[in-house]
């Protein structure tokens, strides 16, 4: 796998090239009265380089089976400008929905919109966004190999790696969540760091009574080796669930863990998600570089 680098600031720009072109001399038999010979000129031809995509991004559904779940799971993905056309595999983010809510709700937010400007603009890298739905396992279990962890981990990123063309690597994965997904989010990648460059608990609701040490975000974000994971942890001053996400930010900061903790405007609803999520998707790509040469070839053959 390459190493990430320094990424660029500003968008790519278009060159011009002027190759000259010759005219050779032109010389006559000698029996002929001599003319004088033809001067070289030369004369500049504009060849652009054509801008690297102008393919547009899509959003695809679809589903996979989870045996854990014991049915079929419904999926969306974005999918970047020039997908499939230039050859590369891409980093993913995995975007997990509120309770209660389905696969459609970062679609609503407008995260695909947001993150197709970004990366016209030259603001964001390629990527591919997952989001998927969860099912009954996201509110009826609490974490673990049994539970919607499991469906992640062994189901819905391993379906993804093997049909798109997603970099199998965990410093080009990253996931995050909305509330309930938050708490989802933050109990997979605090239990998994090596499986991920960067995690997001966004108005993440840490009210699971069921979850034990082992499991819970509040004790594994304290106690576990979180490695090099970046953590984003952010909810608006007036939301309902901020005493227990505020305190694990209070707790990382004693512990000496590393990570972005954002007090922001606004209650636990979809304005504040969506007013946010230029941010969200800027820290969430950071570390992957902007152009897409750096990333490898895809090798799937698949749907996708």
């Amino acid at each position: 796998m390459k190493p990430l680098v320094q990424r660029p600031i500003g968008s790519p720009t278009v060159r011009i090239i002027l190759t000259p072109t010759l005219t050779p001399t032109v010389e006559l038999p000698p029996t002929h009265t001599p003319h004088p010979s033809v001067t070289p000129t030369i004369t500049p031809t504009s060849i652009p380089i054509p801008i690297p995509c102008q393919s547009p991004g899509q959003i695809l559904t679809g589903n996979y089976y989870s045996y854990l779940a014991g049915q079929q799971l419904p999926y969306r993905i974005y999918l970047p400008p020039c997908y499939g056309l230039d050859g590369h595999a891409y980093p993913t983010l995995y975007m997990l929905h509120g309770g209660s809510y389905t696969d459609q709700h970062w679609d609503d937010l407008g995260l695909d919109e947001t993150a197709e400007m970004g990366i016209i603009d030259g603001l964001l890298p390629p990527l591919l966004i997952i989001m998927p739905d969860g099912g009954t396992m996201v509110d009826s279990t609490s974490g673990g190999p049994n539970s919607y962890e499991g469906v992640v981990m062994n189901e819905l990123i391993p379906f993804i790696e093997t049909n798109y063309c997603a970099i199998p690597d965990g410093e080009y994965r990253a996931i995050g969540g909305i509330s309930r997904g938050g708490y989802w989010s933050l109990e997979i990648a605090f239990r998994f760091p090596q499986m991920f460059a960067s995690v997001g608990g966004h108005s993440a609701a840490l009210l699971d009574t069921f979850a034990g040490r082992d499991i819970n975000p509040q004790y594994t974000g304290i106690y576990n080796d979180l490695a090099d994971l970046r953590v984003y942890l952010d909810i608006g001053i007036d939301d309902w669930v901020i005493n227990n996400i505020r305190r694990l930010h209070e707790e990382m900061l004693a512990a000496g863990k590393n990570h972005t903790w954002a007090l922001n405007q606004g209650k636990h609803e979809d304005a504040y998600w969506s007013n946010n999520l230029k941010d969200y998707l800027i820290w969430y790509t950071l570390p992957w570089p902007l152009e897409r040469d750096p990333y490898p070839p895809c090798l799937i053959d698949g749907p996708g």
